[in-house]
This record gives C-alpha cells, structure tokens and sequence, in this order.
C-alpha cells in the first residue's frame, strides 16, 4: 500500500513542496551568475559547495537540475491497478527524480518539507521488505515478466530498488550534515527561501510576444497555430481577389 500512501494520499504535500521547489530555481535563476551574487549569497552557496566537497558551480547546476527533475516527477500522474502502478518504468523514474531533487537541495527545502521526506523514506522503508511477497508480490512478478523480456531490463529488481531511493537520498542528506555544523547554514537557507516566496516573479515587458516561443520547432509551430492559420486565410483571401481581378 505504500505506493497510494506515498503518491496518492499524500499529493497534497507533495504540491506543497513543489512551491519549494519553485522557488528554490527562482533563488538559483536569480544568483546562478557569480557576478550578480552578494556576499551573503556567495557565501551561503560556497558554504554548500564545500559541505558537499564540490565546486560551487558544480553544486549550483546539480542543485538546478535537481529542482527540475523534482517539478517533473510531481507533475508525472502515475496510475494504480490492485495497488500496482500500472507503469513501472514511469513509476521508477518519478521516484528517482523525487529522490535526487530531495538530496540536491536538502538545505533549501522548508522544515515541512524536510518533515515530509523524513516521514515519506519511513513510510518506503517500512515497505522495503514485503512489497513483494505473498499474493501482490506475485501479481507483480507476473505482470513484469513480460515487459522485461521485452525491454530487457529487469523491471522487478528497478521497482524493488525504488522502494530504496527515497529512503538512501534522505539518509544521506541528513548525515552528511550531522558530522558538520550547519545550523547557521539552515538558518540563511531558510530566510532566502522565505524571501523568495514574498518576491513576485516580474514577468518580461514582453511577456505576450514571448508566449508564442517554442523551445522545440514543433512546439513553435503549435503556439503560433492560430497566426499560421489567420495567415494562411488572407493570403487565400488575396489570392482570390487577385484571380477575380484577372478575370
């Protein structure tokens, strides 16, 4: 039951962590480029570099890309039959990329959140050892055999190590920081991410022209449908009134 617990029961908190998450990559936006940090900034992120043993640009990319593999696992819909997710692989990678995000920013997460993680690796832990036995085990073992003959891979051992993911990212986050002081550290993390949440995100002043730009050409063509088909009519309509004048 440990699936519905973790991702169904408690989604109401995992959408209230993702506004930390969200402002955890505003912070990071906002000072990823040295030059633009305070001191107290540039502080704050070398003191996690150095808790972490890596440089600070390496630390705030990992933390950047963590904070988006974790918006991305929350907005991943999972889907369950008999308690099962009906798609493992899915199923798999939103819990690693919830793990990694976990453990990347562990310092600017809020206390609640940590609180969540903490009771959510319980929760995973507890399950570790009998998601897989009995009856529902071997629902699962049956239901995964084929599929990993198919792909190759060994789809029953990645769902069982899932169970592990949450539970190592959060073990290891707090015990990297049980051997050091970083009670200031919490203390600074928590009043930036606080500050984030008042600051509003500014909008560019050219917001309502840059809706309609696409990271892909195929997203691109999707957000200027509308202007491509108004396009298309008028130089229809031109064309037409150019024949009837040839006429």
């Amino acid at each position: 039951m440990v699936n519905k617990i973790a991702l169904c029961k408690e989604k109401k908190r995992l959408d209230e962590s993702a506004i930390d998450a969200k402002k955890i990559q505003y912070l990071l936006q906002a000072y990823l480029n040295p030059n633009s940090l305070d001191d107290e900034i540039q502080e704050f992120f070398r003191e996690i570099a150095a808790l972490k043993g890596k440089s600070l640009q390496d630390t705030l990319k990992e933390m950047e890309q963590g904070t988006q593999k974790y918006l991305e696992a929350i907005d991943m819909e999972i889907s369950f039959k008999n308690d099962i997710p009906t798609d493992i692989e899915k199923y798999v990678d939103k819990i690693k990329k919830l793990s990694e995000g976990i453990e990347s920013c562990w310092d600017l997460f809020s206390t609640e959140s940590h609180n969540f993680f903490i009771q959510l690796a319980y929760d995973f832990s507890c399950q570790h050892s009998i998601n897989l036995q009995g009856w529902r085990g071997l629902q699962v073992k049956l239901k995964l055999l084929l599929p990993s003959l198919k792909s190759g891979k060994n789809l029953l051992n990645d769902y069982q190590n899932s169970f592990l993911l949450i539970p190592q990212a959060v073990d290891r986050a707090v015990e990297l920081r049980k051997s050091k002081s970083t009670s200031q550290l919490w203390s600074t993390a928590q009043t930036l991410l606080k500050q984030a949440k008042l600051t509003p995100v500014k909008q560019p002043k050219l917001s309502s022209f840059l809706k309609h730009l696409g990271q892909t050409p195929e997203e691109q063509i999707k957000n200027n449908q509308a202007a491509m088909n108004w396009a298309k009519e008028r130089l229809q309509a031109i064309q037409a009134k150019w024949n009837e004048e040839l006429s």
